[in-house]
């Protein structure tokens, strides 16, 4: 068992890894393009995620598993996969907030403001909405905001794509073999 635990632990880190290190390539890849704001270029992370968890699913059943898993075992590889990911990225989000690009709370603060006007938002409304939004936009919660974030869709995600990757073995098999082996 202690065996069995260690490969989904090495086997969701590395897949955790590849998905985190995938994120943060495209949230570069806005940064620099100054798209990092717009909303519409964001749902491409939720495909890059969905890849994540698929692969981290698959590798796992096909190469660890010897080709089958329960629903609930790539559930949780799933989940463990993109809670990996969404470490390295919120570790990512918190350089590029604190030490990259401090003026992106700022950015996201105006963004805030302008939506709120846009959607016919009284001057005091928008004034106490500002107020405490300002309290909450900060590296430290932009990191627990962007784990939650990943971690919740990313359950959400995994719950999906189990029901599709989930493969029984054959259970006959199993009592085949015991009854050749006496």
């Amino acid at each position: 068992m202690e065996r069995s635990s260690n490969q989904i632990w090495k086997s969701t880190m590395t897949s955790g890894a590849i998905l985190g290190i995938a994120l943060v390539i495209y949230s570069i890849l806005l940064y620099v393009g100054n798209l990092l704001l717009v909303k519409s270029l964001g749902y491409i992370s939720y495909l890059i995620i969905l890849g994540g968890i698929y692969y981290g699913i698959k590798s796992f059943r096909d190469n660890v598993q010897g080709g089958v898993i329960s629903y609930g075992r790539a559930l949780g590889v799933g989940v463990l996969t993109v809670a990996f990911a969404a470490f390295i990225a919120s570790f990512f989000t918190y350089i590029q907030v604190k030490f990259i690009d401090p003026s992106m709370l700022d950015k996201i603060l105006n963004l805030t403001q302008q939506q709120l006007a846009e959607s016919g938002k009284s001057d005091a409304e928008i004034e106490m909405a500002m107020k405490f939004t300002q309290k909450w936009i900060t590296p430290g919660f932009m990191v627990i905001s962007t784990i939650f974030a990943y971690v919740f869709i990313g359950t959400l995600f995994s719950l999906i794509i189990a029901a599709f990757m989930k493969k029984e073995g054959d259970p006959f098999a199993e009592v085949s073999n015991s009854t050749e082996e006496q």
